[in-house]
């Protein structure tokens, strides 16, 4: 025989069975309400799944980077790619650290990175979404980076703007969750370019597919203050303006050695007093006065380390600790005779500049610039051991450089982005 209920009990049921249909109630108007915002975005935008409506005469996109950061090397990215869209008649809006800073050094619309309501604001009026460039997608400096930018392409998806994973450098990735993030994102996107040949065979082996390898966006940089050094042939954007001053107009009593150094884990006090003994043992060797730059590429995070290095050098009085905005670092690497580069675009720029480099390896990114141009670095562990007759012996033996299939290769991702907004061949810029 069954017992029946107490009155306690059936209470209590009720009350669990209207709790349970005011939930299902305010589920489903969560998902009209998400619905019908969906609705409304796609509404405001244009047409997204290819290229823009004929009837719309302004493609417009969103930009995601490490911008606003007041990080050389990304911010030279960023010029390069807004003066090639500007040319191209594209509206852009630039996700930023530092919206009003960005806005007015761009001439673009910008709005706070992590401005949820911003963002979405600015995905419902986009014909692409632009992920790059630069190094997004790695786990060197925690989870965080791939999950923030993976998580910007899955919104971008959800509002169903085209993605392109644009001139970027990919990894390291150890940990499973920034590597399921980034597989994950790159599924999305519509194309995929990379910068080098590690980050494609890493890709490739997330997603199955190899991605299409160009170049850095820097090696586009237009009209940088560049000189020629004796045996190396420069590509087309390398050549000197005519209002850039000529390191060579008046050749220097004093040798110049240009460094980059950033903050790093295996960047000890012992490892960085080795670095400072071999350059004050390098500058010794030299029979003229030397001077040191040291080059903050970016302001917040190398400045200190710089300071703290400029202590250890005792070679020569004239130690110069250039704390500057970008284009004040340019001149100040033009003016140089090497650099020493632990910055990837300090060594990138070396280059354009037609300066010899020595690169000081604390990622891959570096290492592998390196071995695209035969170049001579040690890494950052290795720095225990530096050499001052090698590193001499690399600056003299320094090997020519052609930088025009690099800079032909940076080109192709201008093509992606044109076929991309459907720009007509009649405005290509290239």
């Amino acid at each position: 025989m069954k017992k029946r209920p107490s009155a306690s009990s059936k209470s209590t049921s009720k009350s669990a069975k209207a709790s349970s249909k005011k939930k299902k109630s305010a589920g489903k108007s969560a998902k009209a309400a998400s619905s019908k915002a969906s609705t409304n975005s796609a509404s405001k935008g244009k047409s997204r799944k290819g290229n823009i409506k004929s009837s719309d005469l302004t493609p417009r996109v969103l930009i995601s980077g490490y911008y606003g950061f007041d990080n050389l090397g990304d911010e030279l990215i960023l010029k390069v790619l807004v003066d090639e869209l500007k040319e191209r008649g594209v509206k852009i809006t630039v996700l930023s650290q530092n919206p009003k800073k960005t806005a007015a050094q761009y001439g673009v619309e910008a709005i706070k990175r992590t401005s949820f309501i911003d963002i979405v604001d600015a995905l419902a009026s986009a014909n692409l979404f632009i992920s790059g460039g630069g190094g997004l997608f790695q786990d060197a400096t925690g989870p965080m980076s791939a999950l923030y930018y993976g998580g910007l392409i899955h919104l971008a998806r959800f509002f169903d703007v085209p993605v392109v994973f644009w001139a970027q450098g990919v990894g390291p990735l150890r940990k499973a969750l920034p590597r399921k993030m980034t597989a994950s994102a790159l599924r999305k996107c519509e194309k995929i370019t990379v910068r080098d040949e590690k980050s494609a065979l890493l890709v490739e082996e997330l997603v199955g597919e190899k991605p299409e390898i160009t170049a850095d966006p820097v090696w586009l940089l237009r009209n940088p203050l560049a000189r020629k050094t004796s045996g190396q042939t420069q590509g087309a954007s390398a050549e000197p303006s005519k209002t850039s001053p000529s390191c060579d107009a008046a050749p220097s009593r004093e040798w110049t050695v240009g460094l980059s150094l950033r903050p790093w884990h295996e960047l000890t006090a012992e490892r960085l007093s080795a670095l400072a003994d071999c350059l004050n043992a390098l500058a010794q060797q030299q029979d003229r006065s030397v001077c040191f730059k040291l080059l903050p590429f970016q302001k917040k995070e190398d400045t200190e380390l710089l300071e703290d290095f400029a202590r250890r050098l005792k070679s020569t009085s004239r130690i110069s600790v250039v704390m500057v905005p970008p284009e004040e670092v340019l001149e100040s690497l033009a003016g140089c005779d090497v650099i020493l580069g632990m910055r990837f675009h300090s060594l990138i720029l070396g280059l354009l500049f037609g300066i010899p480099v020595y690169g000081l390896v604390y990622d891959p990114k570096v290492a592998s610039l390196l071995s695209m141009f035969n170049l001579a670095g040690t890494t950052i562990a290795g720095l225990k051991a530096i050499s001052p007759d090698a590193v001499k012996a690399a600056f003299e033996t320094y090997p020519r450089i052609d930088l025009k299939p690099f800079q032909q290769k940076a080109r192709k991702n201008l093509t992606v982005l044109e076929r991309l907004l459907d720009i007509p061949a009649s405005r290509l810029a290239l």
